[in-house]
This record gives structure tokens, sequence and C-alpha cells, in this order.
């Protein structure tokens, strides 16, 4: 049922229109002229059809259509034109000027009328429903557009993100099309190829970036290659993705460079403790020829003194001259071994690769060491002036300062030419200043030219022959320093030798400074346990201790241990630090647990403690420890300090001295 307004004047029409209507059940509602018709299109907001008349009264259908032209308003409604009369054959014809949806004749039939009325309502039908769609369907755009500006907004703060975190990477990130021509890249890529910005032509990329770019993607798979740049080492590697290729290009020369530098110090650290380990085994055997010798020489000297009392036989036989030979050979030997001792306690020093940075440690000492190492390289090339007045300790420890020194003074020995010890000379300083100590190493070699100043400091750059410089020692001494809160400056004149000047800080908080043993002999004889591994060092501590102390000797922890089992009534226990099977910490720590009152009685020995574990016992003991090979007042005093606190002996003491043949527990 539809509702509908009919304007029609003629009752006959009107009558008609309303009979043929009231047959579909339609509301009809009629006006009789123009303004009627207005009125109700105005009241009838809910009507569904227009019938017009084009001879209504009120200037027809024609000014019915006007009036609602003047309504902007006006809500669309189907609008039919009911013709009075048809114009004769052949005249032209025009239903209304009014713009009408459709027609129909005044005199059509009522299947005519109902018939144009469902078309034209089912089309007002169809038209409405195409409004709702399109209404809903422009809803939908601005919101899918809302939606897709928002996106927008979204991959574009995505891609400006992710375009700046790429330019943080330091590796360059490159995309290029089959041709080679760059389509995305970094800051480092640009940098990398050389372009001054983003929109620089693509065809200044690298031609061989650029091969591999097309090679990676006609092979579709990953290439890599290396390449060398202003003295740069770089890693290329190219990831097909379709017709394009993803280059990352890393820049490996600071890695190489801390490689190589971890390898050397990995080739340090082994050199150190073979070094550690060989001056170990040399100061067991050089501690008991030293104190034969000494025992020698004191046997030699009583047997001149009991000669010079019988003058006749000395000369009868000769025997001055030749007591004044073997006395002269032993001394020679003597001083043999010291000096043996002191390249021994160098080296080991020098091997101490761990040291703390807060070590006191006193620079002359450093450089007398490394002069010391390097006596062969520098006698035969220059002669070596000293001028050693520093006072002040500095932090960094023997060895970190002695490789120092060491690679500075072999550098300036290298510089100058050999077989001129009376031409070359090389000058050793070092002074106090206000912010610390002043290390100088100068030679009279032929100076550094100014080109090659400016680098000599870079990783792997020496001007030495294939072989004989690896370029790291410099570098290597620079690292050490600024670690240690100084620096290493050269200064140079072409042909007027080369100065290099270590500047490092005062040590701070110093600990004192520990106070040597004084020879504190009380006198007393005390009762002495002794052990070694070395059965010839067990002997020397005899005959060293014989007319002072009564000593009983073990040749190992195991042995001790059972000697202790049975009779722990001991004033001092001598023992080394390393020995096979138990080693001192470990026999200290059973001594400890089955007699706590000898634990303050130990005085190590030790020919260098290399080991880890030795060197944080020794840190951590409270126990006195000496060094071999040591001086016989060294060893006196420190017994007599350990047993200062002890009760003297009750009963008589005599020289108890139990011999290897006596003693079926001193064995190898």
């Amino acid at each position: 049922m539809a509702r509908i307004i009919l304007a029609s004047s003629g009752k006959d029409v009107s009558q008609r229109f309303r009979d043929a209507l009231g047959i579909s059940t339609h509301v009809v509602w009629n006006c009789l002229d123009v303004d009627s018709a207005l009125s109700q299109f105005v009241s009838r907001r809910n009507a569904d059809l227009l019938l017009v008349e084009q001879s209504l009264a009120g200037g027809g259908a024609s000014e019915l259509c006007k009036q609602l032209a003047k309504r902007p308003s006006s809500r669309p409604l189907p609008m039919v034109l009911i013709v009075n009369g048809f114009p004769e054959a052949g005249a032209p014809w025009s239903p209304s000027p009014c713009d009408m949806d459709d027609f129909i004749h005044a005199e059509a039939s009522a299947a005519e009328i109902c018939s144009r009325v469902e078309f034209n309502l089912r089309t007002k039908r169809v038209a409405a429903e195409f409004r709702r769609h399109n209404s809903e369907l422009e809803i939908k755009v601005v919101e899918h557009t809302r939606k897709v500006a928002s996106l927008v907004d979204e991959l574009r703060g995505e891609r400006d993100t992710l375009r700046e975190a790429v330019n943080l990477i330091d590796d360059g990130v490159l995309l290029l099309d089959n041709a080679g021509a760059v389509i995305v890249e970094n800051t480092a890529g640009r940098r990398l190829r050389g372009a001054s910005n983003e929109h620089e032509p693509s065809a200044t990329i690298d031609g061989g970036l650029a091969t591999l770019a097309h090679q990676a993607i006609g092979a579709g798979c990953r290439i890599e290659l290396g390449l060398s740049r202003e003295q740069r080492q770089f890693v290329v590697a190219a990831h097909p993705t379709g017709d394009r290729a993803l280059l990352h290009v890393r820049d490996v020369t600071d890695a190489r460079d801390l490689e190589l530098r971890r390898l050397q110090s990995e080739k340090l650290a082994s050199i150190g403790l073979l070094a550690a380990g060989v001056a170990h085994e040399i100061n067991n055997p050089a501690s008991f020829v030293l104190h034969n010798l000494d025992s020698v020489l004191a046997v030699l000297q009583t047997l001149d003194e009991k000669l010079a009392s019988q003058p006749q036989l000395a000369r009868r036989l000769g025997a001055q001259a030749l007591m004044f030979e073997a006395m002269s050979i032993l001394q020679e030997s003597k001083e043999g071994m010291a000096r043996i001792t002191r390249i021994v306690r160098d080296l080991h020093s020098f091997s101490r690769v761990d040291d703390d940075t807060q070590v006191a440690t006193d620079v002359n000492a450093a450089v007398e060491s490394a002069l010391s190492m390097l006596r062969n390289e520098l006698r035969y090339r220059a002669t070596v002036v000293r001028d050693l007045t520093a006072t002040r300790s500095v932090p960094g420890g023997a060895a970190r300062l002695g490789q120092v020194f060491l690679n500075l003074i072999l550098n300036a020995a290298h510089a100058m030419s050999a077989g001129g010890p009376e031409r070359n000379h090389l000058w050793v300083r070092s002074y106090d200043t206000e912010n610390g100590v002043v290390v100088e190493v100068e030679d009279s070699g032929p100076g550094i030219a100014p080109e090659v100043m400016s680098r000599i400091f870079e990783s792997f750059f020496t001007t030495k022959a294939r072989g004989v410089g690896t370029g790291l020692g410099l570098p290597i001494c620079r690292d050490i320093l600024r670690s240690l809160k100084g620096d290493v400056s050269a200064h140079s004149e072409p042909g007027r030798g080369a100065l290099f000047r270590v500047q490092l800080p005062p040590l701070a908080n110093q600990p004192p400074t520990p106070s040597k043993l004084t020879d504190a002999r009380s006198g007393r004889r005390r009762r002495v346990l002794a052990v070694d591994d070395e059965t010839l060092l067990l002997k020397a501590y005899r005959r060293m201790l014989i007319d002072h102390h009564d000593v009983e000797l073990r040749a190992g922890g195991k042995e001790a241990l059972d000697l202790l089992a049975r009779d722990h009534d001991f004033d001092v226990i001598l023992c080394d630090l390393q020995m096979p099977g138990m080693s001192g910490a470990e026999f200290y720590g059973k001594v400890e647990h089955a007699h706590p009152e000898l634990a303050e009685r130990f005085l190590f020995i030790t020919g260098g403690a290399f080991a880890p574990d030795a060197r944080r016992f020794l840190e951590d003991s409270p126990c006195l420890c000496l060094n071999k090979p040591f001086a016989l007042e060294e060893l006196l005093a420190s017994i007599d300090r350990l047993a200062k606190d002890q009760p003297m002996r009750k009963g008589p003491v005599g020289r108890r001295l139990p011999g290897f043949a006596d003693s079926a527990e001193v064995r190898r």
C-alpha cells in the first residue's frame, strides 16, 4: 500500500484515478490546484508518489514544478504527469517544462494506471535503497579512508624509526638491484661508497659491490668477500632477495686488531709462564750451588788459617798459592752465580703478567731489570748512560712497566746501527715531577721522519724488516700506560735521535713499605724442620745451619707429616712452596688442622710462585716467605724472627745433625 498525492482539477480525471488506485488499496490525497498540492507536499512527509494533471488549476503542472524547484530542501518524490490530450501527428510536443519521472494519459484504463503507478513506486523504492546503500558506502569509505590514513602515518613513523635505527648501525647496509643501483642504504653505506648525500647518483657505488650483488642474485645464495679501502679491512656479505641483493658491509679492522692483540697477550702470557717455570727450576740448583760455594769458601778460609799457623809446611807444600787460586776461582764462580740469580729474578719479575694496577713499583728497578734482560742486545750497539733519580713509587707492577721499558729500550737499540757502541749512546733517565714520575729513553740514532712520527702508535705499523717487528710494541705500551692513568709521547728531529717520554702518576694510597728482615739473631739454638723435594738443597740447609740450629730434614710433605705425627716439637718449619705430590700450601693446611700451634712457625722458601694457586696462597697467608736463592743472614734472621716468642728449650742441646745415611726418611 502506497501513499499518493493526486493533484487534479478535473472531477472525471480525479474520480477515474481514485477508483483505479483504490482497487490497489493505495491511500490517495486529492488536491484541486497548485497551492493545495504544495500544501499537501509539505504536510504529507510520508507520501510515496505525486500525480499531477497537466492542466491543474493555479498554473498547471509547470507552475507546480517551478514552485517545487524553489524549495532546495524538497525531498525526492517520483512525479507522474497526467496528460489531458496528445498533439496532432507530426507536431512537436513536450509534456511539461518541468522534470517528470513518467507520464500517463488522463483517459488511460485502470490497469494501465495501476501498472504505471506500481512501476514508479518500485523505481522509488529501488532509488531509496540505492541512496541508502550509497550513504552506507560513503560512511564506510570515510571510515576506511581514516583508517588508511592512520595506517599510513604509522607506517611512515615505523619507516622513519627503522631508518634512524639502521642509520645508527656502524655496519653498512645497502639494497641493490640487479644492475648494481642503490635502492636503499644507511649512513654507513653512503659513507662507504663515498656519497655525500642520499640523493647522489647510484653510479658511484663500488664496482666490486655491484658485481657481488649481481653474483648473489644470479646464484640465489649468500656470497661473502673481503675488501680493503683507505687502510681499513671490510667483510661484505650479499644476501639475495628476489631480483635485489642486500649487502652487509662490516668493518673488521678493529676486531682483527683486538684479536691479534689478544693472541699477542696470550703469547706473552705463555712466554711468561714458561719463563716463571724456568726461573723456578733454575732457582733450586742455583740455591744449593751458591750455598755450597759459600761452604767451600768457608772451609778453604779455615784451612788457610790453619796453614798460616804452620808457615814452613805451607811453603813446603806451596799451599798458599794454591789456596789463593782456589779461593779466586770460587769467588768468581760465586759472582757468576750471583749474576745468574739476578737474571732469573728479572725474568721472573717480567713473567708476572697479572700484576695488580695498584701495586707499588719502583720505576728504577723496573728500568734496571729491562736493561739487564737486554744486556747482550745493547753491549754491541750502544753505551748505556743511566740517570735514575726518581724516588716516588708508581702503580702498575713490575711486569707491566717492565714490558713498557723493555719495548722502548729495544726500539731505541734497533734504531741505532749495530757494531758501534763507541759512537751510539742510549740515555735512560727517571725523575720526579709534581704530577708523578717521568722516565725518558733517548737514543742517538737517525731520528724519526715526520711522516712516520704521526703513525708510530698505529697498530701493525712498523718500519722494521719483515719478521723483526710486528707493529704492536708501541700501541701496547700506550695501552698499558693509559690503563695506569699515564701516557707516552715521542719527540724527534731527523738526524738527531728520538726521545720517548713516559709519564706515570704517583701511587694513590701507597701501602707502607714492608720492613726488611734484620739480623735479629739471638744466639739461641732452635729446632728446625726443613721440607724440600730437592735433596741437594736439603744438604745445603744442613751445611748452612749446622753451627746455629738443630735441623731435621724431610724430602717431601708426606714424610714430614709422618715425622710430625710422632714429634711435632719444632720452633720453625722451612718448607718449599711448590713440591711434587703435595705442595707446600697443602702441607700447611694439613699441619694447621693437626697441629694449629705450628701454623705460625712456617717459613716458606720458593724459587718462584708461578702457579696461580701458589701466588694466591702467598698473598692470603700470614706466613713469611724467602725467595731462592737467599743469603745465610736472611735465613738466620727469618728463623730468629719466627722463633723469638718461643721459650728456650731446656736441657742440653747438642749438634744433632742427622745425615742422609742416618735417616731413612730423607730420600729422593
